[in-house]
């Protein structure tokens, strides 16, 4: 896991704050936005929300992985924040045009806890596709007319400003739309793990000129936002395995059946053992996929590190949350105790940025093209 792969100094002392923090938020008998509320504001008062952001933004300055960090002990509490989503994914952006100020405005609010940005990308009936269709920019006098609609925009009822992906002039494009915007509809409702989504409409929405962020590199930095949101997510998978399987070696060792614990039954052990092993894999993918996390990395290695990654973590963490529910038996499904929000979180993440047939097609088409 994380705690086991040579941490510097700085990140052990990351890591072990934020676990500390969190080992104090209750597992039940209280709401999820109490819950998060808090979270992301005692972690904003450590100053641990900036940790992936460059120095020049109050971060750590080593990189988008560093958000691990932050995001495996969250996943141990299961706690549904928009650390990824408002913080993570619009970094990945801000890389691209770093002279974009709203963008780092938002990052830093975000930094705060208190508002930030999201990527809307995602359009009706298009599935994973990245590359948008139905959301056109079309060339208004000195500004642009923005049309069309995006769903499932997480967290975009937090939003002050959105980084919207659209066609301009047939070529994928990014526009900075404020939350204000006339002509701009955001209905927001929850998702079954509790996440706040969004659809988004923009009808006839004008913006400036200088809204546009790309110079023509959009679905580079589109597809690097995505890949960096995906990884991410998977080290808060990795988090809600653990603590899956520490929840049910807890339990199998306090249950007893005919005088003996359930712990000793070779058959449970045996069970126990491949989610033990399942999960200790999982990290040493997701550890890669994070370090793959820099614009500097070929694309083609991030991508099939990512979608790797993804592919495996997406599936075999639902196995995991499901065999630690099986193991628990009835207890597991009632709303009092806690591991059905692991399950919750675990079924949603699979789902997160490309489920893991996506992004198993996407690593052996990489994986098929030979050398020139």
């Amino acid at each position: 896991m994380i705690r086991s792969l040579g941490l510097n100094e700085t990140e052990r002392l990351v890591r072990e704050s934020i676990m500390s923090l969190v080992a104090d938020v209750p597992d039940v008998g209280i709401g999820t936005n109490a819950r998060t509320a808090g979270v992301l504001r005692a972690l904003a008062d450590l100053g641990v929300l900036a940790a992936p952001l460059p120095e020049l933004l109050g971060g750590m300055g080593e990189g988008l992985g560093t958000a691990t960090l932050v995001l495996e002990p969250l996943g141990q509490r299961a706690l549904v924040t928009p650390f990824i989503e408002t913080l993570c994914v619009p970094a990945a952006i801000a890389e691209f045009y770093p002279s974009f100020q709203s963008l780092h405005r938002a990052l830093a609010a975000a930094a705060q806890a208190t508002s930030g940005s999201v990527l809307a990308w995602m359009e009706p009936g298009r599935g994973w596709s990245r590359q948008p269709s139905l959301t056109t920019a079309k060339k208004s006098g000195a500004g642009w007319l923005l049309r069309g609609r995006k769903t499932l925009v997480r967290w975009g009822d937090l939003a002050d400003g959105f980084v919207v992906t659209a066609l301009a002039d047939g070529e994928p494009a990014l526009f900075w739309v404020p939350r204000n915007s006339e002509g701009l509809q955001v209905c927001a409702y929850r998702s079954a793990d509790e996440r706040s989504l969004a659809d988004i409409e923009f009808h006839e929405l004008h913006l400036p000129s200088d809204n546009r962020l790309d110079d023509g590199d959009a679905m580079v930095a589109i597809d690097y936002a995505l890949d960096v949101g995906a990884a991410l997510s998977l080290a808060e998978a990795v988090g809600l395995m653990d603590r899956s399987l520490e929840m049910t070696v807890d339990y199998l060792k306090a249950r007893e059946q005919f005088g003996v614990a359930l712990s000793k039954m070779q058959a449970l052990q045996h069970r126990m053992v491949e989610m033990y092993a399942t999960t200790e894999c999982a990290w040493s993918l997701v550890h890669e996929a994070a370090c793959s996390l820099s614009r500097e990395a070929p694309a083609e290695l991030r991508q099939s590190t990512v979608s790797r990654a993804k592919a495996y973590v997406g599936r075999m963490g639902r196995l995991v949350a499901q065999e630690a529910l099986q193991l628990h038996g009835a207890i597991g499904m009632t709303k009092e105790y806690p591991l059905g929000r692991y399950v919750q979180r675990l079924t949603a993440i699979e789902l997160d940025y490309g489920d893991s047939e996506w992004h198993l097609n996407r690593l052996s088409r990489i994986l098929q093209v030979k050398p020139q």
